[in-house]
């Protein structure tokens, strides 16, 4: 199959985050740098043991914590001014997807004037050159934005829009799990889920080569195993490693070869409802597995079988209420009525899901009618 691989992030899989950081910092050279995180990252000190690090040398180190869960144009905006401002040279990002999709915003505006994010949405202007070096060090191990070249920031009417480039690769991600060893249950299980979906995905997309299998399946062997773990005893130091990996794996995977149905509702669903993204895919999967089983070929069935750890007897219709249980034993709801959802917004989410790229590379095709069945089938 004739497919092409392309992740220039340099990715060091990290004991120590404060010592490498030292050390890629003094590689991309001199100049005041802006922390871009968020205030969820600030209360677990996180920051705090890495603050050496960062100020290595004497560098200016300023920080922007504004970053929600959901950010929208009016927060790249701000964290934009704030590094013009201080006329950064290097952007870290620390935190999750949020975090990190916002300093890659950032970090392509800064080098081109004049452009907003918004325009870069409309596709009113296109990136033409690399932005400011970016450092990415994610502390959940779900997003896998530390090694795409994908930034989805919610736009002035709210639809969550990504910009796709290779600009927006950043320059190194440091994954080091011991950064996660804070997270709790909720949210450890909540952003796994985000890094399973992510390799699923990848595996059963249009768009799956052989070259990301490595890294899908890899992915989906080590988070079935690990995040039990990692919820179970977040200070199991051998399981947020292991998640980490994964959810980098996976991350590349779903990069290279994209998403699908689960994805696209998602979107529109975490718009709508303010719905953490990995909480949101984890209600909708098992209801998305069921419509797309069908569908999975039987060459490609044995080998997720086994990443899954099913009975070798098992078939595709085993997936829906495998999922469910898996779900449900790392606590995590399995409905769209747990999330309080009573189906009002459906419609509009629906609608909203057939103008997401990723749709298009689900392994059936979804459209407008097939993705209400789902949501209604996840309520």
């Amino acid at each position: 199959m004739a497919h092409t691989v392309y992740c220039p992030t340099k990715l060091i899989f990290s004991d120590d985050a404060a010592s490498d950081l030292v050390r890629e910092l003094a590689a991309l050279g001199p100049g005041p740098l802006l922390v871009v995180t968020d205030a969820g990252i600030l209360s677990t000190g996180i920051l705090d043991r890495l603050l050496p690090a960062l100020a290595a040398g004497g560098r200016p180190v300023k920080v922007f914590s504004d970053v929600p869960g959901n950010p929208g144009v009016t927060t790249v905006t701000a964290a934009l001014a704030q590094a013009r401002a201080a006329r950064v040279g290097v952007l870290v990002a620390v935190g999750g997807g949020s975090a990190i999709d916002v300093a890659k915003a950032v970090g392509v505006l800064l080098t081109h004037a004049g452009v907003t994010w918004e325009d870069l949405q409309a596709g009113r202007a296109a990136l033409k050159r690399p932005g400011v070096p970016l450092i990415a060090i994610p502390t959940t191990a779900g997003t896998g934005s530390e090694v795409s070249h994908v930034a989805v920031i919610g736009a002035t009417d709210g639809f969550k829009k990504g910009v796709l480039h290779t600009a927006l690769f950043p320059a190194v991600a440091i994954v080091d799990g011991g950064l996660a060893l804070s997270l709790p249950p909720k949210l450890t299980a909540a952003t796994g889920m985000d890094a399973f979906v992510h390799a699923i995905e990848a595996t059963l997309g249009r768009r799956a080569n052989p070259s990301m299998d490595l890294l899908a399946l890899g992915a989906l062997r080590a988070i079935v195993r690990a995040l039990p773990a990692a919820v179970a005893d977040g200070a199991n130091l051998a399981a947020r490693r292991a998640m980490a990996q994964a959810a980098a794996w996976a991350g590349m995977a779903m990069d290279q070869a994209g998403l699908g149905l689960c994805h696209a509702l998602c979107g529109p669903l975490s718009a709508h409802h303010d719905v953490h993204h990995g909480l949101g895919n984890a209600v909708l999967l098992p209801a998305v597995l069921a419509f797309n089983t069908g569908a999975i070929s039987p060459e490609r069935w044995p080998a997720l079988r086994h990443a899954l750890r099913l009975p070798a007897d098992a078939s595709p219709d085993a997936l829906p209420d495998w999922s469910h249980s898996f779900i449900s034993a790392i606590g995590l709801p399995t409905t769209l009525r747990g999330l309080g959802l009573d189906g009002s917004t459906f419609g509009a989410i629906a609608a909203e899901a057939t103008r997401m790229a990723m749709i298009g590379n689900n392994v059936r095709p979804a459209g407008e009618a097939e993705c209400l069945a789902v949501l209604q089938a996840a309520l």
